[in-house]
């Protein structure tokens, strides 16, 4: 019977003990590992998502290429992933996202240049201004203009950059 109600208090304890808390500025040991990452919303000139397998003329991630060309003229590959909407905390945000954290791996400076082609457009120039501390994507320059940053309820946990064609 001892062993039993030992168990169970360890059981308990442990529950308590891994609840994702806020402690200053960083979450208890409990909280899952993240990495930095680049999250874009692709949007058509009426709003709708070109990302969105519903949508007439969407996307999909075989007609979507991620790369940085090399100094010797090659072409690097990025990985990269089509994330569907999602809730965060009390926020819901609708879009679905191009997700990349390989190129915030690479961006180590704001002059390097990454190239995001979608089926036979032309290939947008990318430029990442990350912060150097935590790794956060700050700044996301679409052919040489800044890109919008979502400002909803999901923003006070994640960046998410606009490109609207």
């Amino acid at each position: 019977m001892r062993k039993i109600i030992v168990v169970l208090a360890v059981l308990f304890t442990a529950n308590l003990a891994c609840k994702k808390e806020q402690i200053g500025d960083r979450l208890c040991a409990c909280s899952p590992v993240t990495y930095p990452y680049l999250s874009l919303v692709i949007k058509n000139s009426a709003d709708q998502d070109l990302l969105n397998p519903v949508i007439a003329g969407y996307y999909s991630q075989d007609q979507i290429q991620l790369f940085q060309k090399e100094g010797n003229g090659t072409i690097k590959q990025l990985s990269f992933a089509v994330r569907p909407p999602f809730s965060y905390g009390k926020g819901q945000f609708i879009y679905y996202q191009l997700f990349s954290q390989e190129i915030v791996l690479l961006a180590k400076a704001t002059d390097q240049v990454f190239y995001l082609k979608l089926g036979d457009r032309p290939a947008f120039e990318l430029n990442l201004q990350v912060n150097n501390n935590s790794r956060k994507v700050e700044k996301l320059f679409i052919d040489k203009n800044d890109a919008p940053i979502d400002t909803g309820v999901v923003s006070q946990y994640t960046s998410i950059f606009y490109l609207r064609m």
